[in-house]
């Protein structure tokens, strides 16, 4: 009985009904990547994090001339332990100092390894985590526009295929709502800046 009902069911919704559901089906496109570039919220987000590997590539600068520094020195007590000029004493002073100071340029390559390391994946968590959010953000008003247009689709342009082609082909530009949710999404910006300058 079960499967009678069913099969039914599926004839009431593949029989002359479906003309009318395929009639009445809108399909819109978006290209969510170009929308994400575009919305001022990754702009400025992105500038931060532009500017935090703009910091810390200066601190691995900085490091890389510490580490420069470490083995002239290593280079000069490695001469001076090798010096006849000296007394064996003043060589073996030399040669002591010049093992503590391989140590210490071993841990200036660990620490620089570690910083960078670090910095690469708060990053990167960090931009996973913002990008998440903005991604919402954007679908929350691709889903507004859709319910508005009473669309039963919205494909993303945004993809491509393995062999690089398109993996959506669109030949109507009024079904691509990119530039509407740009506009939408960028609209509280306006709004937003004058409540941060009053906190």
């Amino acid at each position: 009985m079960k499967t009678f009902i069913s099969s039914l069911t599926l004839l009431a919704m593949t029989g002359f009904g479906s003309v009318l559901a395929q009639a009445e089906t809108v399909i819109l496109t978006i290209s969510v990547n170009s929308a994400a570039e575009q919305y001022y919220k990754v702009q400025e987000f992105l500038e931060q994090i532009q500017a935090t590997q703009e910091q810390a590539q200066e601190r691995v600068a900085s490091i890389n001339e510490e580490g420069k520094t470490l083995e002239q020195e290593y280079q000069e007590l490695v001469e001076q332990a090798g010096s006849d000029i000296l007394t064996e004493q003043a060589r073996n002073d030399a040669k002591e100092d010049a093992r503590i100071k391989y140590q210490e340029i071993a841990q200036k390559q660990n620490e620089l390894r570690q910083f960078a390391e670090n910095v690469q994946r708060q990053l990167a968590a960090r931009q996973n985590t913002q990008m998440s959010l903005f991604t919402k953000e954007i679908m929350e008003v691709v889903t507004e526009v859709a319910k508005e247009r009473s669309a039963s689709l919205v494909l993303d342009t945004s993809g491509a295929s393995q062999n690089g082609m398109p993996t959506v082909y669109t030949f109507d530009d009024s079904m691509d709502i990119t530039a509407e949710v740009v506009t939408r999404i960028n609209a509280s910006k306006g709004e937003e800046e004058p409540a941060a300058a009053a906190e």
